[in-house]
């Protein structure tokens, strides 16, 4: 599915929440899959697999949100459910603890790979 048009709205994709089970996410915070086959006997959205997808290689949360096609906040609430649910890990500790200048400059640094998708 990833690549192909989104036909469901955003409030049905996170069943009405504007919030996941997990903590409040950072755009620049980094997500990458721990177990491709966690989901084995579950139901989850096609978003939330599209997400296990393509966080093989770390992504951050605005990086995902743009390469599927999804609102932010929708990728923001489906990333912190499948972090709650350990399949993936989110990692916002190196940001969190960087100087102001270090800030800056992964944040232009992720404007510009925004731009270049």
């Amino acid at each position: 599915m990833i690549g192909t048009p989104r036909l469901s709205r955003p409030y049905v994709i996170t069943g009405g929440r504007t919030r996941g089970r997990g903590d409040e996410l950072p755009v620049e915070a980094m997500a990458r899959t721990l177990s491709p086959g966690w989901n084995v006997g579950r139901r989850i959205p096609p978003e939330a697999l599209d997400i296990m997808e393509i966080c093989i290689t770390p992504r951050s949360i605005a990086e995902i949100s743009s390469r599927l096609g999804l609102p932010l906040g929708v990728t923001r609430v489906l990333v912190a459910d499948l972090a709650a649910d350990a399949a993936v890990h989110v990692d916002t500790a190196e940001f969190a603890t960087a100087s102001v200048t270090d800030r800056v400059e992964l944040l232009e640094l992720l404007l510009a790979g925004v731009r270049a998708l």
